[in-house]
């Protein structure tokens, strides 16, 4: 075996197992016929390996179309909302769990902190099993187990215009609504065999959980430069699959609609307004840039 040939055969694991039994030997002797230097690959083109490779490993250069790509990235969306949203309602039951061990017996008052997660692990899963009826409704529910939670039962102070807004200002009612509206048109769409669907709800959570700001990771206090972090993390990614900068603008959004309503329920209401209008700004910019990037990325992944 040549030294080329071992550099080659060592690129190629970039794609997965099953891919490399079936084509590296024909992919190997096209690369070794059209090889420049006979030692070893030159930079581009070990790129474009390992490019191609991990877009194999993710399943997007099986997508086909540019439908089909956008069908995966709005589903990607709806599960990448509804672990924000576990995120954002984690500390709840945590926190209870920690004094319960610590003090042992403990009334939380009420039992919305254990519903409201409750309800989103049942839509998560069930969405990432494509089961989008039972996603759907367990989103919907979520929304309204959210309302009841902040609004109380007496249904007089849902339409009053700060009551109204009351829940909308939180970060956490934002996750659920988008994601039943993401779940909703996938309930439209031709429902098709998901492949290891065990698989988002793990790395999804985990990626999520340790960049989206939320009360188990710390990033609460710096929530605008962890949303940069991870925007900057999903264009990066975008030569490797386009829907991961699709997604990161849609998450984008719960926080930014949240700082929106702070802001409008602020004036509303006559308090001292603590978000700026140039934090919002921000963010919309940060995910207008991260939208064009997966729609640019994804118009080319299409065509391939």
């Amino acid at each position: 075996m040549t030294e080329l040939e071992r550099r080659y055969r060592w690129l190629l694991r970039a794609y997965p197992r099953a891919y490399r039994q079936y084509r590296a030997d024909e992919m190997l002797e096209t690369l070794l016929a059209t090889a420049d230097n006979p030692r070893r690959p030159s930079l581009r083109e070990a790129a474009a390996l390992v490019v191609g490779g991990l877009r194999a490993r993710t399943g997007v250069d099986r997508l086909g179309s540019r439908s089909a790509l956008g069908h995966s990235a709005l589903r990607l969306s709806a599960l990448s909302l509804l672990v924000y949203g576990l995120t954002q309602r984690a500390g709840g039951p945590i926190g209870v769990l920690v004094t319960m061990l610590s003090e042992g017996p403990y009334n939380p008052g009420g039992w919305w902190f254990i519903v409201i997660p409750a309800l989103l692990t049942i839509a998560l899963f069930a969405a990432a099993w494509g089961s989008y009826r039972l996603a759907f409704a367990a989103a919907i529910l979520t929304v309204a187990a959210q309302h009841f939670s902040a609004n109380g039962w007496d249904l007089s102070f849902w339409f009053s215009s700060v009551y109204d807004l009351q829940d909308a200002m939180l970060p956490q009612f934002w996750p659920a609504l988008l994601a039943s509206l993401a779940l909703l048109r996938l309930l439209r769409a031709p429902r098709t065999p998901v492949a290891r669907p065990w698989a988002w709800p793990v790395l999804g959570a985990l990626a999520v959980v340790a960049l989206a700001p939320s009360p188990i990771n710390g990033w609460l206090d710096a929530p605008l430069m962890s949303l940069c972090a991870f925007a900057a993390l999903a264009v990066i990614t975008a030569p490797v699959d386009a829907r991961m900068p699709i997604v990161a603008s849609v998450l984008l959004l719960a926080p930014a609609l949240a700082q929106a309503t702070y802001l409008l329920g602020s004036k509303q209401a006559g308090w001292e307004i603590e978000v700026s209008i140039t934090a919002i700004l921000i963010l919309a910019a940060i995910m207008v840039m991260t939208l064009a990037a997966g729609t640019i990325a994804g118009r080319r992944q299409a065509r391939m």
